[in-house]
């Protein structure tokens, strides 16, 4: 009776043990804000503060949301004496430090939306090894 019993205590031990190493995430995305599309325009921009606090580098890969068709990471360059835009197509967010996505820095550019912008913005940021986190977004009106 006891070697019946052994091994169901066993499966639920190490699915104890799993639940109990899974961590809250090291990354926290904050100040999430974007700015509303010029009228007649179905594009903007959305600025944020990705914080990484693990020991190590993590890359953003992507980010979504429903009521944009296409959202791509940018920056602006200088060259050539001129400020010109360039997409990422990844960023590094190093280790225990921030990226700080702003106006005529990164950005992430926002394509095709759906108008009116819904009042409630949720987009979600996807990063290496798998991880999706979905944050909130301000609307920023002018």
């Amino acid at each position: 009776m006891l070697r019946g019993l052994l091994l169901p205590l066993c499966l639920l031990a190490s699915l104890l043990h799993a639940e109990g190493d899974r961590e809250e995430s090291a990354l926290d995305i904050s100040g999430l804000e974007v700015r509303e599309p010029i009228p007649g325009r179905m594009m903007s921009s959305a600025y944020l503060t990705i914080t990484n606090t693990s020991a190590e580098d993590r890359t953003l890969l992507s980010a979504s949301a429903d009521w944009a068709g296409l959202i791509e990471i940018h920056t602006h360059i200088h060259e050539d004496g001129v400020m010109r835009m360039r997409q990422l197509p990844s960023l590094i967010i190093p280790a225990g430090e921030s990226r700080v996505f702003e106006p005529g820095g990164l950005h992430l550019m926002l394509f095709r939306l759906s108008l009116p912008l819904p009042e409630t913005l949720t987009m979600t940021l996807c990063f290496d090894d798998d991880e999706c986190l979905i944050a909130e977004a301000d609307l920023m009106v002018p």
